[in-house]
């Protein structure tokens, strides 16, 4: 009850304010009242009406309206980003006194660029959910530059430079390296690439975009700029041009475990990798970590 009683003093609100002021967070986040009252299941005038009566409230016009769209005023951007804050402390309370003495349950939404989910988590996660079965799973396939990703529990991905460390946790799970593969039938027909020279004479598939030749850098400091006719900014794509015998790709070994166990794909000039890469995981500063999370991350550390 002491940490309830903090949260309402911090806003000075009673539980009817706390609550409009919960909508005014919704309208924000999804950018129209028409959205949001879909979201609730309500009609738009209903959360017209709580926002005018939110603003009545605290003196203080939060939105800016238009026949068109809404915007944020100067004190309705400060007074979201608190509510942000604000809501994450209360679910934390409550996921916290739900916790106690129970298994852990609820959904848990773990967000990642797509080769993370797809081929880093989903080989691991069906030991996860037999283990908890009362936990559910959502994953949110979204760009590397979106994260850590605020509307999800957990974020995954590869370690993300400057960060925001005092709204998130970051937590290392394991290091890999980008290598050299390639299918067998491509060696067979190009020849095995005898250093890293050679590469130049080979076809080459490029991670990136609006561009042919990019330069491989690995961990001995050696260095090669090849070239390609095709390149991708999607990593499944490169994949699939290397399953498919059109050329080498520098990928991480971490996401084609199951190509390489099968043989589809095998490791080319192995002397020559990348330098280390970490696997990192993202979630909200929060005076508790829920139970369905905590016991995510030590499943995790196990795994990989």
């Amino acid at each position: 009850m002491g940490k309830l009683l903090s949260i309402y003093s911090q806003i000075g609100m009673n539980v009817d304010i706390f609550d409009r002021a919960l909508i005014f967070k919704l309208v924000v986040e999804q950018g129209t009242m028409a959205a949001a009252a879909r979201v609730m299941n309500v009609s738009p005038s209903v959360i017209s009406k709580r926002i005018a009566e939110l603003e009545s409230s605290i003196g203080v016009q939060l939105l800016r309206r238009t026949t068109r769209r809404i915007s944020v005023t100067e004190a309705g951007d400060n007074f979201y980003h608190r509510m942000r804050f604000l809501q994450g402390q209360w679910q934390s309370l409550l996921d916290e006194t739900e916790s106690l003495g129970q298994t852990p349950r609820g959904r848990l939404t773990i967000a990642g660029p797509l080769p993370v989910l797809s081929r880093v988590l989903m080989p691991v996660l069906s030991g996860f959910t037999s283990r908890y079965p009362e936990i559910e799973i959502e994953l949110q396939s979204t760009d590397f530059g979106n994260l850590p990703l605020d509307s999800a529990d957990l974020s995954l991905s590869r370690r993300i430079p400057d960060f925001d460390s005092g709204a998130f946790v970051g937590l290392s799970l394991c290091r890999y390296h980008n290598q050299l593969f390639a299918s067998p039938e491509y060696l067979k027909e190009q020849g095995v690439p005898e250093s890293l020279s050679n590469l130049t004479k080979h076809k080459c598939l490029l991670y990136g975009g609006n561009k042919n030749q990019t330069l491989w850098l690995f961990n001995d400091q050696e260095t090669v700029t090849v070239s390609s006719k095709m390149v991708s900014n999607n990593t499944e794509i490169i994949i699939s041009g290397a399953l498919k015998g059109l050329g080498i790709a520098y990928i991480p070994e971490l996401i084609i475990a199951d190509e390489l166990d099968r043989g589809d794909l095998v490791p080319v000039l192995t002397d020559h990798t990348s330098d280390p890469f970490e696997m990192w995981a993202y979630y909200q500063q929060l005076d508790y970590v829920p139970l369905k999370l905590r016991v995510f991350l030590d499943y995790l550390k196990i795994c990989w």
